[in-house]
This record gives C-alpha cells, structure tokens and sequence, in this order.
C-alpha cells in the first residue's frame, strides 16, 4: 500500500504513525520490517477500529478524474494526475521532482500530494495560443546563444519563452530538462511580421555593402540586399552572423531601413598643398635626409 506520511495502521493491536524525513519509505516496509522502524512511529496499543474519517473527494467545480500519470512525463507544479481513481496534485518545495518519481513511487510523496477520488475524466482546458497580437514564430532555437530571461524563440512551429536563464543556457525548450527554463507560448506561424519600413538616410546616400553570409557581422553593420538597406541592432545582433536580414529568425537581429540606390559614394581624395606646387623628389634609400 502506498502509505504516506500522516498515515496510520495498526498491526494487531499496535498503533503505529507514518512520519519523519524517512515517511516516504512507508510504502516499502512494515511498521515491524528492518528498516522500518526509520518510517513508523509505535503509538501504544489499541482496542477496535477507529471510525474513519470522511473521504476526501475531488474538487466537484472540476468533476472526473485528471489524466493518467504517464512516466517520464515532464511535470510541472500545479499538475494533477490520476493512478487508478486516486487523484495527486504536484506541488510544494519539491515539485521539480514530479517529472522523475511518480505518485507511488520511492521520493514521489516529497513532490505529490493526494488529493482524493474521482470518477470520469476532466474536460480537455483550451490549448494556449501564441500572442494573437504578435502573430509568426520567433527566431529558430540556437544551441550556441546564451538566452535570457523573457527571450522567445521556436521550435517547429511552436514558441517558448525563457523564464529563468540560468537553465536555458544548459538546455532546450524540448530538452529533457529544458521545462525548467522554458515556457510553451503555443504554436505559431512564419515568422514575426516587421514594423513600418523607414528610409534610408537621406544625407547618406548609396547602398552600402552587399550582404555576404558567413561574415562575422555585429551590432551597427549596415549591409545590402538589392536594393534593401538593414542595419545590425538590438538583443539579437549576436546572430547576426548566423542568420541573413531575409533569412529565418534574421529580422529578430537586422532592422530594415528601407531603400538605396548606387553606392555610397567615397570621401574627397586628399590633395598635396597648392602653395607647394609639383612632387618633390622621388624618395631614395640611404639618403641622410634631414629635418624639413
């Protein structure tokens, strides 16, 4: 029987309590099995049976039982699961343990907890949707970033959000292990739509560079792509070198700025000084030259 603490048995007419920091080894041993002792308290003896007290129920505003816990499963707190027509709930200090130990399981009890019976099944809640305001995917997930908190970014057409950054630089939104830091934000579509396109300087004429990939661009590059002109800027100008202004996940580092037409234009040529007219004489090595 998965006992747990606060649970009482008796064993002929001994009573004994499930506690202590070792509780969660009620299930695996007796009151009066070698080991047990850690688990069980003796409370004396007794006479008859104790009335028992009322059965928990399930919450009746959530009627039918939750799904069936599924092993391997990454559970979160405030998850509830159902084995059989027993109902756990995930929660406390130790929550992040739900996705290792089960319910029942030996270290389960630390991060479960029952919370009755129930009967049926619980209607499916509305699946989240990405930002309906902020519609398409933001950039694809990149292994070699170090994202921060509230950073997003997509998987297969699905976006998370960062929530703490310590754990989203050591995995994956679908990571074993990446629920720790990520957050599903729901599915989502193409990508992020731009914001009005601005023109180009106007007292900066000319197309700059023509874009080429692979170049280590960084933050405040402007390069060309026809006759589009984008400028590397932002949180994301670190993918800058990873990801084109038309690529995938490239309008999340470069900000189009519009139009050009030509080139920019070079800078005036330097010239010698006109009050000292012609060359001077062709320089020749080994000639003491002196000051002036």
């Amino acid at each position: 029987t998965p006992y747990e603490e606060g649970d009482k048995v008796a064993i002929g007419s001994k009573v004994y309590l499930c506690e202590g920091k070792f509780s969660m080894v009620c299930k695996r041993f007796g009151p009066q099995d070698n080991g047990g002792p850690q688990a069980w308290t003796d409370l004396g003896s007794c006479t008859g049976s104790i009335a028992p007290t009322s059965s928990p129920t399930f919450d009746p505003d959530t009627p039918g039982c939750p799904d069936e816990y599924v092993a391997g499963t990454p559970y979160e707190e405030g998850d509830r699961v159902a084995i059989g027509s027993i109902v756990y709930s995930c929660e406390g200090d130790f929550a992040i343990k739900c996705k290792h130990f089960g319910p029942q399981e030996f270290g389960g009890s630390e991060a479960w907890t029952k919370v009755g019976a129930c009967t049926g099944t619980v209607g499916p809640t509305a699946s989240p949707t990405f930002d309906p305001n902020t519609p398409g995917c933001p950039p694809p997930y990149d292994e070699t970033l170090a994202y921060d908190e509230n950073d997003k970014v997509s998987i297969d057409n699905v976006a998370y959000q960062c929530t703490q950054s310590a754990y989203c630089i050591v995995f994956g939104p679908t990571d074993a292990g990446g629920i720790l830091g990520w957050k599903s934000l729901g599915p989502c579509f193409g990508s992020l739509a731009p914001t009005a396109s601005p023109t180009f300087d106007a007292n900066t004429p000319g197309c700059p560079d023509e874009y080429i990939p692979g170049t280590p661009y960084e933050e405040g590059d402007k390069v060309a792509i026809g006759s589009k002109v984008y400028l590397c800027e932002g949180k994301f100008s670190m993918v800058c070198k990873r990801f084109g202004p038309q690529d995938n996940g490239g309008p999340q580092a470069w900000t189009d700025l519009g139009s050009c037409t030509g080139s920019i234009a070079p800078t005036s040529s330097p010239t010698f000084d006109p009050d000292t007219p012609g060359c001077p004489d062709e320089y020749v090595a080994g000639t003491p030259y002196e000051e002036g």
